[in-house]
């Protein structure tokens, strides 16, 4: 025979993997931000080397291989870094949501929590009045 639930705790597991997603897609954005932000920088101090460079025909001549290299070293770097931040959020997308259907169809995943939160009311709603009375009040 089925155990009947409170309709609140059958959103729970819902909310939870709403919410695990929410987080892992912020640190997935934050992390290919940052990300983005360190290559610009890098492209930014190249170029800004290879003008400099320019001024000098010696240097450049002996330097623009090195800055070449450099550069594709930073390119490398940068996809390696996206594929793992990737890598990461797809993991945690997946763990989120076998974690929701473990719960949700209790197959040994994490615990419902004892009682839902505090402020969520545990009676009835009061009836609707009106629109645009307040109840109990006399005109």
């Amino acid at each position: 025979m089925p155990v009947l639930r409170h309709p609140a705790l059958l959103g729970l597991h819902y909310t939870e993997l709403l919410g695990r997603l929410s987080l892992s897609q912020a640190d997935v954005t934050q992390r290919l931000q940052y990300l983005a932000c360190r290559l610009s920088m890098g492209v930014m101090e190249n170029s800004l080397r290879q003008f400099i460079l320019r001024r000098d025909e010696a240097y450049y001549a002996a330097d623009c291989v090195e800055l070449e290299e450099r550069l594709g070293v930073l390119f490398d770097a940068g996809a390696e870094g996206c594929v793992t931040i990737l890598r990461s959020y797809i993991e945690e997308f997946t763990n989120a949501h076998i974690r929701c259907l473990e719960a949700a169809f209790e197959t040994g995943g994490e615990a419902l929590p004892l009682r839902l939160l505090p402020f969520v009311p545990q009676r009835a709603l009061p009836a609707p009045g009106l629109p645009g009375l307040k109840r109990g009040a006399h005109r």
